[in-house]
């Protein structure tokens, strides 16, 4: 099988500038084990072709696949925080009232996840951090974003540009 081909701008090159550059192995392992904190950069604006772990990344993040489940998990919360409360220890709460004062701008972003078409990376690492950390305001009452605030900016950012 042969290597995939990632975009990266070049390292001494002007920022408009992207290579055609083919992804080691090297690459695709860290692109795996560090996807969370390649999701932290892409969620913070990093460009996709800063690195070819982050090419792969950003790919890997674009995947219908990828955005389905994503959205699924969006409406599990949403159906979780509408039932009883259940005790559960393994894992951490959702914070209820967030969830559901935001469950029409949550169901937005499930059905945006879902539809065909292109998604910027930024946006769906955005979500991705928002479903699996524990400090995120889906969870933590004390978050430093809101959660309508947090699904708004993941919403905005979904939309494709060039900007990155």
């Amino acid at each position: 099988m042969m290597a995939p081909l990632v975009l990266v701008s070049p390292p001494a090159g002007t920022p408009d500038v992207v290579v055609a550059h083919r992804a080691s192995w090297r690459d695709r392992v860290i692109a795996r084990l560090r996807s969370t904190r390649l999701d932290a950069q892409l969620a913070q604006g990093v460009a996709p072709t800063a690195s070819a772990p982050l090419a792969l990344r950003a790919e890997a993040l674009g995947h219908s696949r990828f955005r389905t489940m994503l959205g699924e998990r969006i409406r599990h919360v949403l159906h979780e925080a509408r039932e009883p409360q259940r005790t559960l220890w393994a894992r951490v709460p959702l914070h209820r009232k967030a969830v559901l004062a935001a469950a029409h701008e949550l169901d937005d972003l499930a059905a945006r996840l879902h539809s065909p078409g292109p998604l910027a990376a930024r946006g769906v690492a955005q979500v991705r951090l928002l479903l699996v950390d524990g400090a995120s305001p889906l969870y933590f009452s004390r978050a430093e974003v809101d959660l309508r605030a947090a699904v708004a900016r993941a919403l905005a950012d979904l939309n494709p540009s060039f900007g990155w």
